[in-house]
């Protein structure tokens, strides 16, 4: 049994890797301002952090002494970023400075959660040995903390995109649970249609990362579903899954929508090498949609609850 913290343990990634982890594991977690009650997690083993405070950090790592520690704490608000680069470099990077910093003389591994947008979109699909080329701060930020990373000895970077999931209590409303409920209520959307990715739900990622614990990976790997598809088809494929009106549905483009941060185009993630270092196949579109299908169906989302 190792001791694995679990940072970010209230957001989407984070919760499904301690529910996941813990039954074989001792599994710490943090938050920040929303504590994360449907977890049912012991209350010894959840711990509140501000990421950014140096302090407070060394204190915990003292306290709870990880083999691992799986960083999924994150300010990733793209276009809040790009106003407040200060204060996104506190968050995304000087965190892995000292969790790299604490992890490698103490012979613990370090697990960073990264991102597609460490790429340009320019020369799709990129796969886990491919150089970043970071265009706007908040993937300045991710390609920084990637390379403070993977200096830490025995360190694993995740790269994931586009990440959503049913909400078990989450503060923040991720682009799937969104955009259902504007559907439901028949109000009309605009989508973006020149900005693909390779969606993924968060309980994919958390199998992926249980799976490259388990065999010890280092170096990078992807978690992500094996499709890349533009934003619009995404949306749409979510409406008819859930027998919704696609017709709600309406095409934007980038510039449209005026974003303050630039947005890689297709920064598609390849999963063939990742595939074969998990040694398991990629979910599917219409998998994860399933999987969200029957947690939504839940009468009580009050607590996560095991999916497996």
């Amino acid at each position: 049994m190792a001791r694995i913290l679990v940072t970010g343990a209230s957001g989407l990634v984070g919760s499904r890797l301690v529910v996941r982890l813990r039954a074989a594991h001792e599994v710490h977690g943090t938050f920040h301002g929303h504590s994360p009650e449907f977890l049912r997690h012991p209350a010894d083993r959840i711990h509140r952090l501000d990421i950014r405070d140096p302090a407070a950090l060394e204190s915990l790592l003292a306290r709870v002494a990880p083999d691992t520690v799986v960083h999924c704490a994150a300010m990733t608000d793209v276009d809040g970023c790009e106003a407040e680069p200060a204060r996104a470099r506190a968050a995304n990077v000087a965190p892995v400075e000292a969790l790299a910093d604490w992890a490698s003389p103490r012979g613990a591994r370090l697990v960073q959660m990264s991102t597609d947008y460490v790429f340009d979109g320019e020369h799709p699909p990129y796969e886990v040995d491919a150089v970043p080329n970071p265009l706007c701060v908040y993937s300045k930020t991710k390609a920084d903390a990637e390379a403070v990373a993977a200096r830490a000895v025995g360190s694993l970077i995740v790269r994931s995109t586009v990440i959503y999931g049913a909400d078990f209590g989450h503060l923040k409303q991720n682009f799937v649970m969104w955009l259902l409920s504007e559907l439901r209520a028949g109000r009309s959307v605009n989508v973006v249609e020149d900005q693909w990715g390779t969606p993924t739900i968060s309980e994919n990622i958390a199998e992926f990362i249980e799976i490259a614990l388990r065999k010890e990976l280092q170096g990078v790997v992807h978690a992500a579903i094996g499709e890349c598809m533009p934003r619009l088809e995404f949306a749409r494929r979510i409406a008819a899954h859930f027998a919704l009106d696609t017709g709600l549905i309406h095409s934007a483009s980038t510039e449209d929508l005026r974003q303050k941060a630039r947005r890689p185009k297709r920064p598609c993630l390849s999963m063939r090498r990742s595939e074969r270092a998990l040694g398991v196949p990629s979910w599917t579109l219409d998998q994860s949609l399933s999987l969200l299908e029957r947690q939504l169906s839940l009468k009580d989302r009050s607590a996560l609850v095991p999916w497996w």
